[in-house]
């Protein structure tokens, strides 16, 4: 027993330290510690190196022991794995291009988030390619092929009694169910000839054949139906698979976003055994009484002041808004305490020459860079005007803002620095005053006043200011402004020389007896108002009101809008109610075309508003289109246009990409004959008329109809390659 421990007398502390050793306690255990038989070590790797040990080994003919077929007819084979057998194992997909490669990509992607793992790579690739990378046609392709007789699958179950005259379909476990039936030969005949072959569902009935949903829209005459037909939408009880498989933000996504809603799934169920079309409800009138729009107009605005939307443009430093800034000093629009502050507050930042810029640069972004970023919108009178200012950004990063704000004026003042180098950076290859000009003259504006600023920093010499105005006369000629159209005015917008007051420089006055810029604007032309036409206005920004409802302004382009009105959103197609009018220059509860307004509204999801939609008349909602034809003039781009070309289509507040489908021919540029028939490129300098191809429907009207709502830019690359009119609507 000297072997053993003495249990009694042990010290069990001293007995377990070892084994809470920190060294020792928590180490994992290598496998070497453990021994394993030659002949197991002999199994393992034996094992590991080819799997030669499977149960079929001990069968006496060698073969694997094959998996129990699930279906008794041996003839049907699961549409899923015939498809696997077919897929991919002879296909070859076609050499692409880099970008094309990326856009299939793009549209696989989507069609898998659709479509699940229903379709194999093989045959999505080769339904892309086949439609030239369109995912809407690709997607109806491949739902058309599946909404095709399709043999329904389903697990085994108990065989279902058949209450019909007709033999039933026998099932064994799970049988194919074909359309075979115990039929006389009239009946064969009957079927041979027709064209539609009956489905069946899993009961073996015959199911009703599918129709199209049909949404029926009144033309903007009213006397006619605009039909859009959708996907074919299988009745509930089918099995084969449509829009069953989509989830619910996905059958929202992918509803025609026409100028009716579209009833969605939920509503299918109520109207099941209803084959009629499906009409959209939508108020038969903006207001429920009639308004002579012209004796309101009158009544309210006779007397009063034109309205006139003036927005300011230049190249970046070419001082816009210090301009502008302290003419509205200088008008009472803007209090000397304020005036103050503002001086007091750049002196802190080394930045008192921007001192009057800070009127219209209010964000602490804007202040901090020194540039305009965004539209400063402000409002001043003159003798007989009322002026909105619309001031715009000259940094060419911003140039879709500065669309915007040129979109929404009747005219312009472009601000050119005299100084010494600063004109012909602006105004050369690369500058934003020749730019600006041909963007601002593409969109409308007719009227122009050339401001030619900082004209003290070369002590006010006469030749500087012929020189500048000789470039000038010549570039806005070819843009196309009339030489009476345009003014020219000397004056420095940080002494505010020339500004409202005529000037006391004597240099000046040596040489200049002209008027000063208020007056240059109070001259100019008010353009024609659309007062009683039907109701056109695009929403250039959207936030929350008082209460739970929502504000949108805008510029209101054509109509009159009064409180207690409905107004259709487009392109969701929700009607909302109209709770308030406030208009800029007005303090009644009504808006005319050519004002700035802000509308309370009600009735709509927050979450359908955005910037870019349109609000029009329910009884002339505007078009929504997928696909246009237009009349461009190409500007001096570097790269010539072709045919799928992709380019940033810019209209109104609305920016979205879109594809050169087809170069229509090419025109004369100054009588507009047509040159070519389908040109292969456009060269810089040329006209001509295209297809543009839009990702979403947008809201266009033809420039015939609307002239305010026909025009719009293209882009790409951070330039702008040309400037368009709507002419005609595709789709």
């Amino acid at each position: 027993m000297s072997r053993h421990r003495d249990v009694r007398k042990l010290d069990y502390d001293e007995e377990y330290d070892d084994a809470y050793d920190e060294e020792v306690y928590g180490h994992s255990v290598d496998d070497g510690d453990y021994g394993v038989s030659p002949g197991m070590e002999q199994y393992l790797y034996s094992r590991s190196r080819d799997n030669t040990h499977g149960f079929g080994l001990y069968f006496p003919t060698g073969e694997d022991i094959k998996e129990e077929d699930s279906y008794d007819n041996s003839n049907y084979k699961p549409e899923s794995l015939e498809r696997i057998r077919h897929d991919s194992s002879n296909y070859v997909k076609p050499s692409l291009s880099p970008e094309d490669e990326v856009r299939l990509a793009s549209v696989l992607d989507e069609l898998r988030n659709i479509l699940g793992d229903k379709y194999t790579e093989t045959e999505l690739t080769q339904t892309v390619l086949t439609h030239e990378f369109e995912l809407d046609a690709s997607l109806n392709a491949l739902l058309n092929k599946s909404s095709s007789p399709v043999i329904a699958q389903s697990l085994p179950q108990r065989e279902k009694r058949v209450r019909t005259r007709d033999k039933p379909l026998i099932a064994s476990g799970v049988k194919e169910l074909s359309i075979t039936q115990q039929t006389n030969k009239n009946d064969k005949d009957n079927l041979a000839q027709s064209s539609k072959v009956p489905s069946f569902t899993a009961s073996g009935a015959r199911s009703q054949p599918r129709t199209p949903v049909v949404v029926t829209t009144p033309a903007k005459n009213g006397s006619t139906l605009r039909v859009v037909r959708g996907f074919d939408i299988q009745e509930a009880d089918e099995s084969t698979t449509s829009e069953n498989n989509l989830g619910n933000h996905e059958q929202d996504s992918k509803r025609s976003r026409s100028s009716t809603p579209v009833r969605g799934w939920k509503d299918k169920e109520k109207d099941k055994d209803k084959e009629t079309p499906i009409a959209t409800k939508t108020p038969a009138r903006i207001r429920d009484k009639a308004v002579d729009v012209m004796s309101e107009y009158k009544e309210q605005r006779g007397s009063g002041k034109n309205l006139i939307n003036l927005v300011v443009v230049g190249h970046v430093d070419a001082g816009k808004s210090t301009l502008m800034g302290h003419l509205l000093y200088l008008q009472g629009n803007v209090g000397q305490r304020t005036m103050h502050k503002y001086e007091q507050e750049s002196k802190k930042v080394g930045k008192q020459s921007f001192m009057y810029a800070w009127v219209l640069d209010d964000t602490e972004e804007e202040r901090s860079r020194g540039i305009t970023v965004d539209i400063a919108q402000r409002m001043f009178e003159s003798d007989t005007k009322i002026i909105t200012l619309l001031d715009a950004p000259g940094h060419r990063d911003f140039i879709p803002n500065m669309i915007t704000g040129a979109a929404r004026a009747d005219v312009a003042i472009l601000v050119v620095d005299a100084s010494t180098g600063e004109f012909e950076a602006g105004f050369e290859s690369g500058g934003q005053t020749r730019e600006h000009a041909l963007l601002i003259r593409s969109l409308g504006v007719s009227q122009l006043v050339v401001s030619i600023n900082k004209l003290d920093s070369v002590e006010w010499r006469e030749d500087r200011f012929k020189e500048i105005k000789h470039s000038l006369r010549q570039f806005l000629k070819t843009v196309g402004f009339k030489d009476a159209d345009v003014v020219y005015i000397p004056c420095s917008g940080l002494t505010g020389e020339n500004l409202v007051k005529p000037s006391t420089e004597e240099k000046l006055l040596s040489w200049y007896t002209g008027p000063t810029l208020l007056q240059a604007i109070d001259q100019l032309k008010v353009p024609e108002r659309s007062i009683s036409r039907p109701v056109r206005m695009c929403v250039s920004d959207v936030y929350k009101g008082q209460g739970s409802n929502m504000c949108v302004s805008g510029r209101l382009d054509t109509g009159y809008i009064q409180q207690n009105d409905r107004l259709l959103l487009l392109p969701q197609g929700d009607v909302l109610n109209v709770k308030g009018v406030q208009a800029d220059n007005s303090s009644t509860a009504t808006a005319f075309a050519g004002d700035h307004v802000t509308l309370t509204v009600s009735g709509v999801d927050p979450s359908v508003l955005h910037i870019g939609d349109f609000l029009c008349d329910p009884t002339h909602p505007i078009p929504i289109v997928s696909r246009v034809q237009a009349r461009i003039v190409v500007f001096n781009i570097k790269v010539p246009l072709i045919k799928g070309a992709q380019v940033d289509f810019h209209y109104q507040a609305v920016t979205e990409p879109a594809k050169i489908r087809k170069l229509v021919s090419q025109l004369h540029k100054t009588n507009g004959q047509i040159v070519k028939n389908k040109p292969r490129a456009l060269v810089k300098n040329t006209a001509a008329v295209i297809e543009l191809a839009f990702t979403r429907p947008l809201c266009l009207e033809l420039f015939r109809d609307y002239k305010e709502l026909g025009r719009f830019m293209l882009r790409t690359g951070g330039t702008t390659i040309a400037a368009g009119l709507v002419t005609q609507i595709l789709e």
